[in-house]
């Protein structure tokens, strides 16, 4: 079997990133010839398994994801002996695993959220290139197979596009358990205070994730403003790639600017996960978040919203807590309020491991392998086509 997987670009701190790295070796492991299709690919890469770079020009950002996909399906024309699984949206990819979700679905949750800017998202121009690759690509008759992280994305494929249920497999992100060893909890916590200067009676928050509007930071710090101001013992620390000033301000303006930290990217957040008390993750829209999957192995209480795939393995005031509306900031901060005792957070980390224990990143691997030989056999003649 001779697999080629698609992505864009890599960056060392993104979970897509992540789940391939494991995929590629996993995949290499089982005997499968592997290689990696990218515009760029940075430090971390997969070492034993080929990176081959697909050229496309810097800017602007719509031609670019446009010229890829037709990149890409070039290569596939003159490499048709192999299979062609695409984390991205291109049109001919045999294989496409939607774990960045639907498009459509993200403009149509925008809309809700911000009806005035509807029009304005539907004519950008990159909006307009995702949503026409996005159609070209689940029109197309060389797609074999799409894996979705969870049910409600597969229902989103299909309510938006009318790609048939039998088409699409639901293969849940996988997590590496043996990446948060809950033995090694007590020495992180006390390395993560003595690192930034937290005192041991406040309760450490925790937040990864990049694309600040779209997970939900707006709502944290508004709930973090709310703690602060009824004399919290708490620190919030974020992590991740986003444009932190705004809501550095909207922090001092509430009072609450000593209580929270943005640390920007942090390669391979073990050690906060591990360090810290509670893990936060109000998401507007989010197929299956693996900080949350990370979060939850490394034995904390997570609180997101039910418009993340991770709530159907997350159990409601179970193994943390679940938010209906994204933009709820009294209700978010009500919730992270009950996570300042130190037994109930035990309590639902302890569950949460356990939940996360049930997909362990082989089982993932193990799946995914499973389809793709079943495509493989598939596979008609030819290589990929669509549009050029």
């Amino acid at each position: 079997m001779r697999i080629a997987l698609v992505r864009y670009r890599y960056t060392p701190h993104g979970g897509s990133e992540r789940y391939l790295d494991a995929l590629a070796r996993g995949l290499a492991s089982e005997g499968a010839e592997v290689r990696i299709l990218s515009s760029s690919w940075g430090s971390g890469a997969p070492g034993a398994v080929p990176v081959e770079t697909v050229h496309v020009p810097s800017k602007p950002a719509p031609l670019r994801v446009l010229l890829f996909a037709r990149a890409v399906r070039r290569w596939g024309r003159e490499h048709p002996g192999w299979l062609l699984v695409s984390l991205e949206r291109v049109p001919g990819a045999q294989v496409y695993r939607a774990g960045d979700g639907c498009h459509a679905e993200w403009l149509s949750r925008k809309r809700r959220l911000r009806p005035a800017a509807h029009l304005l998202d539907l004519l950008r121009p990159l909006n307009r290139a995702y949503l026409s690759l996005e159609r070209a690509m689940f029109a197309s008759d060389r797609l074999i197979a799409v894996i979705a992280n969870s049910r409600r994305g597969k229902e989103e494929i299909v309510r938006h596009y009318g790609v048939p249920e039998e088409k699409i497999a639901v293969i849940r992100n996988g997590v590496d358990l043996s990446e948060f060893p809950p033995e090694r909890r007590e020495a992180a916590g006390r390395a993560l205070r003595d690192r930034h200067g937290i005192p041991p009676g406040e309760t450490v928050f925790l937040f990864v994730g990049s694309g600040f509007a779209r997970k939900g930071v707006g709502a944290l710090v508004d709930a973090a403003v709310r703690l602060s101001r009824a004399g919290a013992p708490f620190r919030l620390l974020v992590i991740g790639k986003g444009d932190a000033e705004r809501y550095l301000r909207r922090a001092r303006e509430g009072g609450a600017e000593g209580r929270i930290r943005f640390l920007g990217p942090v390669p391979g957040a073990r050690e906060y996960f591990l360090g810290a008390d509670a893990f936060v993750f109000p998401t507007i829209y989010e197929p299956f978040s693996n900080a949350c999957l990370e979060a939850m192995a490394a034995g904390l209480p997570v609180v997101t919203t039910a418009v993340n795939g991770v709530s159907e393995v997350l159990r409601d005031g179970e193994s943390g807590f679940l938010l209906e509306d994204p933009m709820d900031a009294a209700l978010l901060a009500d919730r992270m309020e009950a996570l300042l005792s130190g037994s109930l957070r035990r309590r639902m980390g302890q569950a949460a491991r356990r939940a996360a224990e049930s997909l362990p990143q082989e089982r993932n691997v193990q799946e995914t392998a499973a389809l793709l030989s079943r495509a493989w056999e598939e596979m008609p003649s030819g290589g990929p086509a669509g549009l050029v």
